[in-house]
């Protein structure tokens, strides 16, 4: 065993472990599948099932473990008891070739530069010997080769999920990033940035403070960041032994970001073995908090790059629990299985993205602590945390304190949101609301509800949140709106209103600060808000069966639900924003009670628990609002789809026909302006208008509903054959009546019938084929009936009038649906449709 052991570290040394933050830029192994490394200290049998050992394996040798971490090491025997790990110094005196570090810098590019050295003299030139270096030269990882690594997705965005390597969901992950340094040489920084990176980690050098220790596509790089708008943070691959060394290093990064302002602040790269790896864990603890401290205090976040190995095995002092140190672990897997808490993990260093030639390290920004560059310092990341339910995305992972919440850069509006406090805070509560698109301001919600709506593809444009509870005092809640073409508003506080209303812009993100009483606001305070007065506006609620009340509707939308056969049973009115004085008044027709009385500004007209229908409305103004504008509203009924627009307290719907409203829409016009559609046909009244009235017997259902004046008799889109039809005519002023016959399946045209006779046949199963109908005595001479029918495999004919026929002949083709109007002579009847009579 241990003869294995020992060949094992002996493989280890002489190719290396995994790979670090500095891509190599080696060519692709020839089988293109993902690199999964091996490391002895762990085993997981679902990645062991999955994989490939590779061909230099020795077969008598026990078998590698197949999960790993970046570091591929199986060092940990050769470790003393305190945690001191043995390791050959670099060759000295090595000359420098293009991939040897640390390399000196071109002349042209240094020569002016004043550099405040920490030491009297360059040192030796050091070599990286670390789990991605051997001597300076880049080492190929050992490949252990997954079956599934061919999964087309690999890290890339599914449906707005980030996959692995195998096609499971990246669980945490937020944003995509690379790191590179002079290894990807020239990089196209644009087609980068169209490939989906959101963010870079660059390498601004290694070592300590020293031109020839810079690293030389540094200015290059970060310019063209800073140029495109990439987001970016640094990291310094550090050699330090003791804290000279780490100040020394602290001093080379201060002096390169010198004019910059790096997002993702400076990472702290500790993987050399020869340097800072032959030093005690205490003493690297050391190492780091002398470099970070110094760093942060010029006003950088600061963060720890290593391998999950050397998170697990050498970064044990009690400094690296810091909670403002960022920490990036490298593991080379399909998944990140390091315990700790950590922000970015780097999943591989066989990534390819469009405008780098070669491999280049991918990254993932985790969402557990902050996932973009526009978080904000707050002492308590903690006490709050929320989500946004974004369009095309659904709902996204949940971030804390400070954080941004929603996407920007992609025109997605933000459709819900939902807020929780976190636990430990004793009485502390928030609530919130927003301002939907076509429904303004939603009700409050509270810790954990969701503001907004999901499904319905409306944007939030505004909201509103605050703190409740007797421990609310003790802090204040700061907030701020990303809005379309606006940006990022100033923040606002304490229940203000965050965003636009009357704009018609989408919130695309939202980021809330909860800080302690009386601390400063995180930003701007200024253009916060955005309002424009929706003059003369108008807002309406509707009470529906199953639904309950629904979110008010603004302005000529939809109130209510079309399309699902519910009824309306109350609804309520109110004016938004009125310049002038006056009232809206409005009155409900009810199943079973008729019209009710009159109420006004908000209050429910209709009933509620009772089951009972609306059938009609009427609406009006009072006061200098009936002088300044006209309302307009009409009705989805039953049968009748969309009615037309009624105004000013006239009738919408219907009466006598037990229908019930579906939907309602109501609008404010200028006094005297344009009708915003029709007003035809606004209120069908069967005890006053005069009715064709006709109903079909069909085959499975009998007789069927009921149609009256132009809906359908009938059953279309079910394939079910039309047997027989009754029509007869309502309060008419005219003598005569209405006569009509069938073309029935073996019989041919039957005799006419009239007045609400049986033409057809009924429990004969025979199909109705065609249909004739037309007006007798007075009512033919002030009258038209028109009428069309729909066939099978046609659809609906064309119209026709007064006796002519309509359907099909000698086709042998069903009558599944019919409709008949009657026009005042004179005027101008239903077109369309084509021939209305088809025969052989």
């Amino acid at each position: 065993m241990h003869k294995l052991l020992g060949l094992g570290l002996s493989l280890c040394l002489i190719l290396g472990g995994s790979l670090g933050p500095a891509s190599t830029g080696y060519a692709a192994d020839t089988s293109g599948e993902e690199i999964a490394t091996v490391e002895a200290s762990e085993q997981s049998q679902d990645i062991q099932e999955d994989t490939v050992q590779p061909e230099t394996q020795n077969e008598d040798a026990e078998p590698d473990v197949q999960e790993s971490d970046a570091s591929g090491q199986e060092q940990q025997t050769q470790q003393d008891a305190s945690g001191e790990q043995e390791t050959t110094q670099p060759a000295e005196g090595t000359t420098e070739s293009e991939s040897t570090e640390p390399e000196k810098a071109d002349t042209a590019e240094t020569a002016d530069t004043e550099v405040p050295e920490t030491r009297e003299t360059e040192p030796e030139e050091l070599k990286e010997n670390s789990f991605r270096y051997q001597n300076g030269e880049p080492v190929h990882q050992p490949q252990v080769y997954s079956r599934a690594a061919s999964y087309p997705y690999a890290w890339e965005k599914v449906n707005g999920k980030y996959m692995n390597s195998i096609g499971q969901v990246i669980e945490g992950a937020t944003k995509k990033g690379i790191d590179v340094s002079h290894h990807q040489g020239t990089i196209d920084w644009q087609k980068v940035k169209n490939d989906g990176i959101d963010f870079a980690i660059i390498r601004c050098g290694y070592g300590g403070n020293y031109t020839s220790y810079d690293d030389r596509q540094w200015l290059r790089n970060v310019s063209e960041c800073e140029r495109l708008g990439i987001p970016y943070g640094v990291y310094l691959y550090s050699y330090s032994e003791n804290t000279e060394d780490a100040k020394s290093e602290a001093a080379h990064v201060l002096r390169l970001l010198e004019g910059h302002n790096p997002a993702y602040g400076v990472y702290y790269d500790l993987e050399d073995e020869n340097t800072t790896g032959t030093v005690s864990n205490t003493t690297i603890g050391t190492i780091a908090k002398t470099f970070c401290d110094q760093v942060s205090a010029s006003g950088y976040k600061v963060g720890i790059y290593a391998s999950k190995y050397w998170w697990q095995y050498k970064l044990t002092s009690s400094v690296f629990k810091n909670e403002k140190w960022s920490k990036w672990v490298a593991q080379y897997n399909t998944s990140c299985t390091y315990e700790g808490t950590y922000d970015m993990w780097q999943c591989t260093s066989e990534g390819s993205v469009s405008g780098i030639n070669g491999f280049v390290d991918l990254n993932f920004w985790m969402s557990d602590s902050e996932p973009d560059e526009n978080a904000v310092s707050v002492s308590d990341r903690n006490i709050i945390s929320g989500s946004a339910h974004m369009q095309d995305y659904g709902w996204l992972n949940s971030v804390k304190n400070g954080v941004q919440i929603g996407v920007t850069g992609e025109s997605r509006r933000l459709e819900a949101f939902k807020l929780s406090i976190g636990s430990g805070y004793g009485d502390l509560g928030v609530r919130y609301t927003s301002f939907v698109e076509d429904k303004g301001w939603q009700t409050y919600a509270a810790g954990g509800q969701v503001s907004g709506t999901t499904g319905q593809n409306r944007a939030v444009q505004a909201v509103k949140i605050e703190l409740t509870g007797t421990q609310a005092k003790n802090y204040d809640i700061y907030y701020r709106a990303h809005v379309q073409d606006y940006g990022w508003l100033g923040w606002a506080k304490n229940g203000a209103a965050a965003g636009t209303t009357g704009y018609e812009k989408r919130m695309e993100a939202l980021q809330i600060a909860v800080v302690p009483k009386g601390s400063a606001a995180p930003g701007s305070t200024s253009n916060v808000y955005k309002e424009k007065a929706v003059t003369g506006g108008v807002g309406y609620e509707t009470h529906m069966q199953t639904y309950g009340w629904r979110a008010m509707t603004l302005n000529g939308a939809t109130g209510g639900v079309v399309g699902e056969s519910k009824r309306m049973e109350a609804f309520k009115v109110d004016l938004l924003y009125p310049q002038y004085s006056g009232d809206v008044e409005y009155r409900s027709y009810v199943q079973n009670k008729g019209w009710l009385g009159w109420v006004k500004n908000g209050t429910m007209s209709g009933t509620s628990g009772q089951g009972l229908r609306m059938e009609a409305v009427q609406i009006r103004l009072t006061g200098e609002m009936a002088k300044k504008y006209d309302i307009y509203y009409r009705v989805h009924t039953q049968d009748f789809g969309w009615l037309g627009w009624a105004k000013n307290g006239a009738g919408a719907g219907s009466s006598g026909y037990s229908r019930r409203i579906e939907g309602i829409q109501i609008k404010l016009v200028a006094k005297g302006a344009a009708a915003p559609g029709s007003t035809s046909g606004a209120f069908k009244d069967r005890t006053t208008i005069q009715n064709v009235v006709y109903q079909a017997h069909m085959q499975d259902y009998g007789w069927y509903t009921t149609a009256f004046n132009g809906s359908t008799g009938g059953v279309t889109g079910a394939a079910k054959r039309m047997e027989a039809l009754k029509i007869s005519l309502e309060n008419t002023a005219y003598t005569g009546g209405i006569q009509y016959r069938a073309h029935v399946q073996n019989i041919g045209w039957q005799s006419w019938k009239s007045n609400g006779a049986v033409s057809g046949t009924e429990g004969k199963k025979l199909r109705m084929e065609a249909v004739q109908i037309q007006l007798t005595g007075e009512m033919a001479k002030k009258y038209d009936i028109y009428y069309r029918v729909h066939v099978q495999d046609y659809g609906w004919l064309g119209w026709t009038k007064n006796g002519a026929k309509a359907g099909t002949e000698g086709l042998s083709r069903r009558m599944e649906g019919i409709q008949i109007q009657l026009v005042e002579k004179g005027k101008t009847g239903p077109t369309g449709g084509g021939t209305a009579f088809r025969t052989k």
